[in-house]
């Protein structure tokens, strides 16, 4: 065995190779990314980046439908996307072992929600899950899951959350490929593989859904089995009427409780689904009450509710729904507070709302998004249009000071809204704005459907040539995958035409161009996409590729009457009021000039 220190996504992508994983395939999402790009750097595994996380898991299937061992990566968020698959192949089931990951982000720390998918994938998919609560343990659970994967026939998920994919620990590890592989063989199955609603005359005319249906509720006798036995979870006797449940992460924070208390606590962990019932019910025998500590939707707590109702076993159980936040992420102090509470038969105190100041989110200092989102701002603040936003580097120009973008929801619903708003009537125009990764990801269908259906939108699409916002992951748009350079990019621009578009180009760091040319396709009837086309300044200004010509910005204080426009309406971080005067942060100016724009009094120079 070997020792290195590695961060969760490393520990899980090593799980993973070592497991005998050949085919892997996810979508950038924080906080799951660097898991695939760990994959691709171990030689015999084939690993790409899908244009969403639909075709991600779709790819990982036909891995495993061919005997190889496979892998699907995503974020929660990827996994509600990906919904629909999800639905039909647990009750197909799979051939060689398969894992999904599935990170969650409590808190929404780098997402647009928080939740929970043990909901999706356990409750309503009746799909095995662990939740690791270490780095080292995320490392064995995906180990563990390709082998009773391939056990059962089933796929198994591992949901991680940010805390465990971003942490870093010591762990201990093989370093060998524990599992051999076997050769690639495709062997059709229709009666499993084929969904469909047609009858099955072997079982005497019964539809083929609803056979399979029986197949995934039977499988749940063998699952549960499997995690009454599983290692991931275990009991920690102490003195004590009152009994602590940590679930995942949750168990991580309540070990630390117990350290700065000082004192042993009767615990329980259970990291996987379906909870080992039997585990469960010796640990609450004679105890009054027990706290679950889970992220974030009360799964464990609803689930021993109701072993306990049936078992006849009466005691207080409280976690999110009776007792603990119901929003927010899982802390040491958060744990530490509520055990105190519990001991002492009391409820979990409110918190005191503070005060923290907030630095408001923006772009990078000479993002090209800069550019686009003041002419944009400039346009609609002229005729009373409305932008429609997407997800990405852009989204920042919600917020202030550019407060440009009135909706953000998921990847590619910014066209669909844009259209749906004139179609409710609005007199004005309406724009989505949307980034070159997130159009081929889900913005290609509302692009069509808004096209197939004769509407009156402007699309303005980002295309800075990769997928910044996670880590300059290349997409269909960029010149290279994640194993090849020198392809050919597909132009958004191209597609669009393709597609029956209207299309313009411009160079977003030209602020008066991108205004004149967003205002001659404003005028345009039907739909119109400008494809805004500038390199990401941070991926490509380190290859000595821009999309702009450098100069050094300079003050005029003569002209300057410190209005502070520039701070107040652009918000470059690299400008700053001091003295009533503008000044500039040579030292983080990167020259785009985009500034010299905005200062209508021309001081910017």
């Amino acid at each position: 065995m070997q020792k290195q220190f590695m961060l969760g996504n490393e520990a899980i992508a090593r799980g993973a190779v070592e497991a005998g994983v050949k085919v892997v395939a996810g979508y950038p999402g924080t906080p799951a990314t660097e898991i695939v790009d760990h994959c691709a750097g171990f030689a015999g595994v084939y690993a790409e980046w899908s244009t969403n996380e639909k075709h991600a898991f779709e790819v990982a299937a036909a891995g495993s439908l061919t005997n190889q061992r496979s892998l699907a990566v995503m974020k929660h968020n990827g996994t509600n996307a990906a919904a629909d698959f999800l639905m039909h192949i647990n009750f197909t089931g799979i051939k060689a072992g398969m894992v999904l990951i599935s990170a969650d982000d409590p808190g929404g720390l780098s997402s647009q929600c928080e939740e929970d998918t043990r909901v999706l994938i356990h409750t309503y998919g009746h799909l095995p899950v662990f939740d690791p609560a270490s780095v080292q343990e995320a490392y064995e659970m995906t180990k563990a899951a390709y082998a009773l994967s391939e056990r059962t026939e089933v796929l198994f998920a591992l949901r991680p959350v940010m805390r465990i994919n971003h942490a870093g620990a010591m762990v201990t590890y093989s370093g060998e490929v524990e599992f051999a592989g076997r050769q690639p063989e495709y062997i059709p199955d229709r009666s499993r593989f084929v969904m469909s609603a047609v009858v099955e005359k072997e079982l005497g005319g019964e539809l083929r859904p609803k056979m399979r249906h029986r197949w995934l509720n039977e499988k749940q006798t063998e699952l549960k089995a499997l995690m009454a036995e599983s290692p991931f979870n275990w009991a920690e006797p102490a003195d004590g009427e009152v009994g602590f449940i940590g679930c995942g992460i949750g168990y991580a924070f309540l070990k630390e409780a117990e350290q700065i208390l000082g004192q042993k606590l009767p615990i329980l962990k259970l990291s996987t689904l379906p909870l080992p019932e039997k585990k469960i019910l010796e640990f609450v025998q004679g105890r009054t009450k027990v706290v679950i500590f889970e992220e974030i939707e009360p799964v464990v707590e609803t689930l021993i509710k109701e072993l306990c109702f049936e078992n006849k076993v009466s005691l207080a159980i409280l976690g999110r729904d009776t007792f603990l936040p119901k929003e927010g992420e899982l802390s040491a102090n958060l744990i530490l507070t509520a055990v105190n509470a519990a001991l002492a038969g009391q409820a979990y105190p409110l918190q005191a709302a503070q005060y923290i100041p907030a630095r408001t989110r923006t772009q990078c200092v000479g993002c090209s998004h800069r550019g686009l989102l003041i002419a944009l701002k400039e346009v609609t603040r002229k005729n009373g249009g409305v932008v429609t936003g997407d997800i990405g580097c852009h989204d920042a120009g919600t917020f202030e000071p550019m407060k440009l973008q009135t909706t953000i929801y998921c990847m590619g619903s910014s066209i669909p809204m844009a259209y749906g708003i004139k179609a409710a009537g609005f007199d004005k125009p309406t724009y989505a704005l949307i980034g070159d990764s997130t159009f081929f990801h889900n913005g290609l269908t509302g692009l069509a459907s808004a096209i197939f259906n004769c509407a009156e939108v402007t699309v303005v699409i980002g295309y800075n040539s990769t997928t910044a916002m996670t880590g300059f992951q290349p997409h269909p748009g960029s010149t290279n995958n994640l194993t090849r350079a020198g392809l050919a990019p597909m132009d958004p621009g191209v597609v669009a035409a393709a597609m029956g578009a209207r299309v313009y180009r411009c160079n977003p760091y030209q602020v008066a161009e991108t205004v004149r040319v967003l205002t001659e396709a404003t005028a345009q009837p039907g739909v119109k996409v400008v494809v805004a086309e500038a390199l990401c300044y941070l991926k490509f200004g380190r290859e000595g590729k821009i999309s702009y010509t450098p100069h050094q910005v300079q003050v005029d204080n003569d002209v300057c009457n410190g209005c502070s426009l520039c701070v107040r309406t652009f918000g470059c971080p690299a400008i700053t009021i001091a003295g009533e005067k503008a000044v500039i942060d040579t030292s983080s100016c990167n020259g785009c000039g985009v500034c010299a724009a905005v200062c209508k009094r021309g001081a910017l120079k």
